[in-house]
């Protein structure tokens, strides 16, 4: 559910009509935040699994300006973060960084060092030389540091693309489940390097609860050996990759979701005390946003229509990356296309094929192929859904194309919060010198 709707044969963000934007002098592409569709996604998730008291870390690099950040960490959010980068945005938000885990498989000694002095909440291992690092780093610090040890489960789900899987052996990941018990046993007593506990993500997005619920036994065991041995671990963390809505408006369960992963740890919370961290990241930022672009042009190749739009893959890579799915629907189509729900397959007479592509000189620029909509003409507007996670975040200056602006409304109120770049932001860092 988000609260892009149509009114009055026209798409609204909340309250504001989308197509009022460009009018105000906003050049498109560009994303477009509800706010309070931000805040109802988190608050859905952390509704769903409250009888866990857990920690939710949103996941920075699904989304990560830092006014959407912001509105997060008001309503109690921590921060999963994979990235210096990412750790310094965070810095400059209202974040609590004690809530902070610091996941990633190649973190530089300079990020290390920052996390530790920045006193996040976790770092997250995930190799045996990065558990040593990270000693070493703190004891040159003299700095204590808490941890948590990133199994790698081998869990796979089918489901999942190819390229976002993360548990299955052989990923680049975590460290083999196999080897965590004998690695947190020769390293518990560290003095500066406190291991509270285990960290697992299995991929993104998950298609079923059931992933979890293998991941989490596999955890929970490795807590009840070490517990025999006298290390005690109470921290779980499961990850993220939970599922949004790409291809409905709000066909999803989260209490099917989490009912079943709640009843797994509820009693270790409540009975010895765990404490729970979730990352969803997609979750609660990918309904969020709209990817407002315009018809450049429209032709015909041999068969084919083709609509090309002035957003493409520098924008919004998903598709060319991942073959991922977006609904796509004009701003303001005619009245018998004014859509009531965003269900796909669309079932309406009159639509026409169309490869809705960009203007970058890819083949595999393209939002989406053979896919029925009304008539598009030029000088139109058209929406790309569902695209505030994994959106912004991965554009690009390829072929030189600057990126978008980003633009927030609150109810009636609209905020740029990212301004467009300009031309002369491309040739800014090109400074010729000599070392």
């Amino acid at each position: 559910m988000d609260l892009f709707q149509y009114k009055n044969g026209i798409l609204h963000c909340e309250d504001i009509a989308v197509d009022s934007l460009p009018e105000r002098g906003l050049p498109t592409p560009f994303y477009l935040y509800s706010a309070n569709t931000l805040r109802l996604h988190y608050k859905k998730i952390y509704s769903a699994f409250e009888k866990l008291d857990p920690t939710l870390c949103f996941s920075v690099k699904s989304c990560n300006n830092v006014h959407l950040l912001n509105e997060l960490a008001a309503l109690g959010a921590g921060m999963d973060i994979v990235s210096g980068g990412e750790l310094f945005v965070v810095k400059q938000s209202n974040a609590d960084l004690s809530k902070v885990v610091f996941a990633g498989v190649g973190k530089s000694d300079e990020e290390i060092k920052e996390a530790i002095t920045s006193e996040v909440g976790y770092i997250n291992i995930e190799s045996e030389q990065e558990l040593a690092r990270v000693q070493e780093l703190a004891g040159e610090l003299k700095r204590e540091v808490n941890v948590l040890i990133r199994i790698l489960p081998d869990i796979l789900d089918e489901k999942t693309n190819e390229k976002t899987r993360t548990g299955y052996k052989g990923a680049k990941f975590g460290i083999d489940y196999a080897n965590v018990e004998t690695l947190i046993e020769e390293n518990a007593d560290h003095p500066y390097v406190k291991i509270r506990g285990l960290h697992c993500h299995i991929g993104s997005p998950i298609s079923s609860y059931t992933f979890y619920e293998e991941c989490i036994h596999k955890m929970v065991e490795l807590t009840k050996a070490l517990k025999q041995k006298n290390i005690i671990l109470k921290v779980l963390n499961i990850g993220g990759g939970f599922p949004a809505n790409y291809m409905d408006n709000d066909n999803f369960s989260w209490e099917s979701f989490a009912g079943p992963i709640i009843s797994l740890l509820e009693p270790y919370v409540k009975n010895e005390g765990f404490k729970i961290i979730l990352e969803p990241g997609r979750s609660i930022s990918a309904n969020t946003a709209i990817l407002v672009t315009k018809v450049l042009y429209v032709k015909q190749s041999g068969e084919k229509h083709i609509a090309i739009l002035d957003g493409g893959m520098t924008e919004l890579i998903r598709p060319a990356m991942y073959n991922a799915f977006h609904f796509i629907w004009p701003v303001k189509p005619e009245p018998q296309h004014i859509l009531t729900n965003r269900n796909y397959p669309v079932e309406q007479d009159g639509l026409t094929n169309y490869d809705v592509v960009g203007p970058i000189c890819e083949s595999s620029d393209y939002f989406a192929k053979e896919r029925p909509l009304p008539t598009l003409r030029q000088g139109d507007y058209v929406a790309v859904f569902t695209t505030g996670a994994y959106g912004m975040v991965m554009s690009s200056n390829y072929n030189l194309h600057v990126r978008p602006a980003e633009i927030m409304v609150d109810k009636d109120k609209v905020y740029i919060i990212r301004e467009r770049e300009t031309q002369d932001d491309l040739v800014r860092k090109m400074i010729r010198h000599e070392l």
